[in-house]
């Protein structure tokens, strides 16, 4: 009964939130690529490959479907959505064997998971994001759910390694999760026989460090560096940055601000429950406290709903069902009522509505390039709406351009996965020599936007096209210059581009 009451909250919300952000189709181009023996680089003839993506596995199983002629675009997702169907499935077992949690707390759980936005966005969207929590909850999973034995160490390295390769950023929370394992077998009541903390650890340790150690090697030759492009081009550690990922996690507690009050409970149960020390549900209640330090450290991200929020998630959701099923103890008309207010907040930004006035979430905006403020449920509607406007934009260069030509572009997925054009990206995720050229942005930028060089900087490499767009009407269009009367190419319908469509290409 809980996983199907809660798989049907979290199959509507997935339906919901349906979509694919511009990111994810930089991993596609690298998986198509890959797959037709271009190896790991998203411009293949540029030179020396840069590791442009942060996600290494699930860009490897991309690859395949690629390389069986599949429609990427369309398989990625439902993957994805099916990782967080397998995650709540996981935390229901882990909730009611190891925290106790009976039908009530069990339903809560899961009604939480499913109905959170931060779910039902990021279990599409064409990132791992949902496959990166669910390795590191089964990591969690391993080292708390059951007494020490030979093969728990094992286990926890393996899903560790995992999940290390799923994400750049994994080795963060398992890291953490190592930390709190053996403070928690020297801490309280309930603490473990030394030789079994150790035992566990040094298995787990050798599975991380054979797995790591190979791959950072593999990474080195091939990229040049130890660390994906991506950390070095988006993670700044700036003051400017830090007040960002500040009001980025308030922004968060400002939409969603059940998140903020089951987080307080289970800061509450961990005090209440020193004397036993780091027991599962104190792990919890720290993972989660990790996962918001860890927004706060980067700088945040420019994604809608909290995507980086989504490895609390599982976490929250036992918390959630944990606080519910004490009230229900106590009273079940008030934990009903609580329960109540708590889902019902969750699930308002679903449709574009908010427990908090609209004064306190502008305070915390942390999109600071945007030019005005906007709603979680208006950014994530106009990032599926730039995703579907650059695949178009993508089709458009594949179909007027030639292979090898070159533009330089600042968004660079759709149109880069959908065209042949070598891309030159403005931001530097798949051109190192624009960090190089570049320093954090000392002014108020979005996250993930933190360096950039003007157009002017590629002028040595001679691309092929500077600018390029599609207008309906290029005789009115204000964008249209004179210049520009001879680049301007009518799209055929015939060709499956709406009836009237230009592309304007400005050469260089």
């Amino acid at each position: 009964m809980p996983f199907l009451a809660g798989g049907l909250v979290l199959g509507a919300c997935i339906g919901r939130f349906w979509f694919l952000c511009d990111d994810a189709y930089i991993l596609f181009r690298y998986a198509r690529n890959l797959a037709r023996g271009d190896g790991l680089d998203f411009n293949p003839s540029s030179g020396t490959p840069v590791e442009g993506f942060s996600e290494f596995l699930w860009t490897l199983l991309l690859a395949i479907p690629e390389a069986l002629g599949l429609a990427t675009p369309v398989l990625a997702p439902v993957v994805t959505s099916l990782g967080s169907f397998a995650l709540l499935w996981v935390l229901l077992a882990f909730g009611r064997r190891v925290l106790g949690l009976g039908t009530i707390g069990l339903v809560a759980a899961a009604l939480f998971f499913g109905s959170l936005p931060t779910v039902g966005v990021w279990s599409s969207g064409g990132l791992s994001t949902s496959l990166s929590a669910l390795l590191i909850f089964l990591t969690y999973r391993s080292l708390f759910g059951q007494a020490p034995t030979a093969r728990t160490g094992w286990a926890a390295g393996t899903w560790g390694a995992l999940a290390c390769l799923m994400r750049a950023d994994g080795p963060y929370w398992i890291g953490i999760l190592l930390v709190l394992f053996l403070a928690s077998g020297q801490i309280g009541s309930e603490r473990r026989a030394p030789g079994a903390t150790r035992q566990v650890l040094a298995r787990a340790a050798l599975v991380l460090l054979l797995v790591g150690g190979a791959f950072l090697a593999w990474r080195y030759l091939t990229f040049g560096d130890v660390v994906p492009n991506t950390a070095r081009a988006k993670v700044g550690m700036t003051a400017l940055s830090l007040e960002r990922g500040a009001k980025y996690l308030g922004h968060y507690w400002a939409i969603l601000p059940a998140t903020l009050c089951v987080f307080a409970f289970g800061l509450a149960r961990l005090v209440a429950d020193r004397e036993r020390g780091f027991t599962p549900s104190g792990v919890a209640t720290l993972m989660v406290a990790a996962t918001f330090a860890y927004a706060v450290l980067v700088g945040g991200d420019f994604m809608t709903m909290g995507r980086f929020f989504f490895t609390a998630a599982p976490f929250l959701a036992l918390l959630f069902g944990d606080l519910v099923q004490r009230a229900w103890g106590r009273s079940a008309l008030f934990a009903s009522a609580l329960a109540g207010v708590l889902l019902v907040t969750s699930v308002l930004p679903a449709f574009d509505r908010y427990a908090t006035p609209p004064a306190l979430r502008e305070a915390l905006w942390f999109r600071w390039s945007e030019k005005q403020y906007s709603t979680e449920y208006g950014f994530w509607y106009g990032m599926g709406a730039r995703a579907e406007e650059w695949s178009l934009l993508g089709r458009a260069l594949a179909h007027v351009t030639s292979p090898g030509e070159s533009l330089v572009l600042g968004g660079i997925g759709a149109v880069g996965y959908h065209c042949e054009l070598t891309i030159l990206d403005r931001h530097g995720l798949v051109n190192a020599e624009v960090l190089e050229a570049s320093q954090p942005a000392s002014r108020r930028r979005s996250p993930g936007h933190d360096r950039a060089v003007p157009i002017e900087f590629f002028s040595r490499y001679e691309p092929t096209y500077r600018e390029a767009f599609l207008t309906r009407n290029p005789f009115r269009d204000k964008r249209v210059r004179a210049s520009d009367r001879g680049h301007v190419h009518a799209l055929p319908v015939e060709a499956g581009f709406p009836e009237g469509l230009h592309l304007v290409l400005r050469p260089w």
